[in-house]
């Protein structure tokens, strides 16, 4: 794999992790319940990915692909998110506050009971994007 994190995350286990991965010919990065606070991850490819539970806040991911990454009850406050390939990602009870959605494509993802609050979603896609709990 030729991308490389810009900063690594703080937390010596998720960093351990991310290295495994990148080094590796493995798909999916499982950074499940892991802490990535303070990573520059911009322009990665976590296609599929799984970060349910994971901590994101802060972290830069602009322009990086994340098509049907499993965010799942992630906390994604004030992550860069600009320009970013949500595509089918699951983002159900993720919290999104602050975080910072420019120009990204969200088509068919979900984002259902997921905490948006002061969130910049300016010139963002979301067709076919699932925003409430079917009752």
């Amino acid at each position: 794999m030729n991308w490389q994190p810009t900063v690594l995350p703080a937390d010596p286990e998720a960093t351990r992790q991310l290295q495994e991965w990148l080094a590796s010919e493995e798909y999916n990065l499982n950074g499940m319940e892991r802490d990535f606070r303070g990573a520059d991850l911009s322009g990665g490819d976590f296609s599929h990915a799984w970060f349910t539970d994971a901590v994101l806040a802060g972290v830069r991911l602009v322009g990086a692909s994340l098509y049907r990454a499993d965010l799942r009850s992630a906390d994604l406050t004030g992550a860069d998110l600009t320009g970013g390939d949500l595509v089918r990602a699951n983002l159900d009870e993720a919290v999104l506050r602050s975080a910072r959605l420019d120009g990204a494509n969200l088509v068919r993802a979900s984002l259902c009971d997921a905490d948006a609050s002061g969130a910049i979603f300016r010139g963002a896609t979301f067709l076919g994007a699932s925003l409430v709990t079917p009752t």
